[in-house]
């Protein structure tokens, strides 16, 4: 299936229409070691107001009441809270306005032309971080000068350094992506990795350590295995974002995604191009549980600071994990998840289907199955939508 033709502001310039047996399928991977996520006491009500302060932040970032809505539904504040289940109550609110922000600029990068991108200010974030005044007041200039100023006096220099490092690093990543798929052909897998690992993992890791209240830096410059297992958790991430955003991806047009890039390679077999990014996690997980293992068993395993972050990666893993289920972001507007892992997933222009697998259409399959799909869609199972 072809995807539709891409707008200048990321919107799909046409509408697929059909049945959900018309739109791409695929049997959805049992990730490894499902559990739910960590839930602090309270998560609605902080939830609630998390979105109301990066509302307060972005305001004038978009165009209209109702574009800012879009984008706060697909609750942002929730992916923080649930991969950041471990860090500090008095800090948790700071750590989800820096990652809200974060998620608005990634889309900003993603589907606004680049006059709109240079009326933002986003040239100017680096100033910011310096400590200077930019020449252009914007939202975003004004959230990074606030969340900068509540920041420094609670971090380490060491830690502020190294998390405005990779800030830097992020918006880098970012300008180079919108240039990388102007060349799809010229695209490997080893480069696109190094870019996401940098628009999508780093800077998350030093702002864990802020929110624990510890520093790693002397940990992470003895042990290269330390500095391993946050790579795995970024490229575990990356997977599990790739195959839950492929539905949002497809329809706007944005082809940075790893499903394309297997597409290209395996003749436009979707099913083996997920199975192939699953084992890439299957394989970051084992790796991951290894190494942590070894880091408990020996000395280091004294640390407690270590082991608390040690913990703290593993929440991460679980966190963003459960939040691609749920989140409309990749799932569409109005989506509520039903609690299916072992699904086979339709991805149609509003919204992805989650379907017990007998429910779920082969290929030239008539009318008969819709009942039934719509109403395994529409079971909704608390336990795993946590509260809204």
């Amino acid at each position: 299936m072809r995807a539709p033709g891409h707008a200048e502001d990321g919107a799909p310039s046409g509408t697929t229409v059909g049945s959900p047996e018309d739109h791409p399928c695929f049997r959805m991977p049992l990730f490894p070691r499902f559990t739910p996520a960590r839930r602090r006491p309270g998560l609605q009500a902080l939830e609630q107001r998390c979105a109301a302060r990066l509302a307060a932040l972005l305001r004038d970032a978009y165009d209209s009441q109702g574009e800012l809505e879009t984008f706060l539904e697909h609750r942002t504040s929730l992916w923080n809270l649930l991969t950041y289940a471990d860090v500090r109550e008095d800090r948790i609110e700071l750590v989800c306005a820096w990652i809200d922000v974060l998620f608005s600029i990634d889309d900003v990068f993603a589907q606004a032309p680049p006059s709109r991108i240079r009326q933002l200010g986003i040239h100017q974030l680096p100033v910011v971080l310096d400590g200077s005044p930019p020449a252009v007041d914007t939202a975003f200039t004004r959230a990074f000068g606030h969340l900068r100023e509540q920041t420094l006096p609670l971090a380490s220099e060491r830690v502020w350094q190294r998390y405005a490092r990779t800030l830097y690093e992020f918006l880098e990543a970012c300008h180079a992506e919108r240039d990388l798929v102007q060349d799809l052909a010229a695209l490997d897998l080893p480069t696109y990795e190094t870019y996401r690992n940098s628009s999508i993992g780093e800077c998350c890791f030093p702002l864990l350590e802020f929110g624990l209240g510890i520093d790693l830096s002397d940990r992470l410059q003895k042990l290269p295995e330390l500095r391993r297992l946050n790579m795995l958790v970024a490229r575990h991430w990356i997977g599990v974002n790739d195959v839950f955003s492929y539905r949002k991806e497809l329809y706007s047009g944005d082809m940075m995604n790893e499903i394309q890039l297997a597409l290209a390679e395996n003749g436009g077999d979707l099913q083996a191009a997920v199975d192939r990014i699953a084992a890439t996690v299957h394989h970051a997980e084992s790796e991951f549980d290894h190494l942590a293992a070894e880091l408990r068993a020996g000395v280091t395993g004294q640390d407690s600071g270590l082991l608390t972050y040690l913990d703290a990666l593993e929440a991460m893993i679980a966190g963003n994990l459960e939040w691609s289920y749920l989140t409309p972001r990749y799932n569409g507007s109005g989506h509520h998840w039903n609690g299916l892992t072992d699904a086979t997933v339709i991805l149609t222009p509003d919204r992805t289907l989650y379907l017990p697998h007998e429910c779920a259409p082969a290929t030239g399959t008539g009318r008969e199955s819709l009942h039934a799909m719509d109403s395994a869609e529409d079971e909704d199972i608390e336990q795993y939508a946590g509260e809204k």
